[in-house]
């Protein structure tokens, strides 16, 4: 993994562990500076590239589509909960639903802890870290999201940042999260 520090550790057990041990004032501590250490993105650390204005331009679309191909793969495999699913079968039966279905679905996946309606830069953590070092785009975006920059995006903001029209966002956190809590 990389670490917000710009070092490769072996695993993100190795440097949050190098975490604990400096909070804690441990000896094993390396250097007071991994008090803060996080993983910024999971492979080997590497210069990743600026996103160029083309390319943050083209990213809500290309967002949208690997969004919904992540929700429609998940659905055929049988590992979306029965509320996911529904929204991905409409979406296929109704393809004015493709981008708004699946741009919603991933709200509600990412606002987990807590299910407040607005996703926390951690929240974010399992959409960014995986796709950073693919996706040089990914963290610009994901800041924009964030049109009052207070640290966090509502589901407004979210659909907005996406591509959806104001009439097209709506919340339905409330069943996906109902409905996860069942599981």
């Amino acid at each position: 993994v990389c670490s917000n520090q710009n070092e490769t550790w072996n695993s993100d057990c190795e440097l949050y562990q190098m975490k604990c041990w400096c909070m804690n004032n441990y000896k094993t501590c390396a250097k007071t500076k991994y008090e803060h250490v996080h993983v910024d993105y999971y492979g080997t650390c590497k210069q990743i590239p600026k996103c160029s204005e083309d390319d943050m331009a083209d990213f809500p679309r290309r967002m949208r589509e690997w969004l919904f191909a992540v929700m429609q793969d998940l659905a055929h495999r049988e590992e979306l909960n029965q509320y996911y699913t529904e929204l991905e079968r409409r979406a296929e039966e109704d393809l004015s639903l493709k981008w708004v279905n699946s741009v919603i679905w991933k709200f509600c996946d990412l606002d987990s802890h807590p299910e407040d309606r607005t996703i926390s830069r951690q929240e974010l953590f399992p959409i960014r870290a995986p796709l950073l070092s693919m996706e040089h785009c990914i963290s610009p975006f994901l800041d924009a999201c964030d049109a009052d920059d207070d640290q966090s995006i509502t589901l407004s903001e979210w659909g907005l940042c996406l591509g959806l029209k104001d009439n097209e966002i709506q919340d339905k956190c409330a069943a996906v999260h109902g409905s996860r809590n069942k599981e």
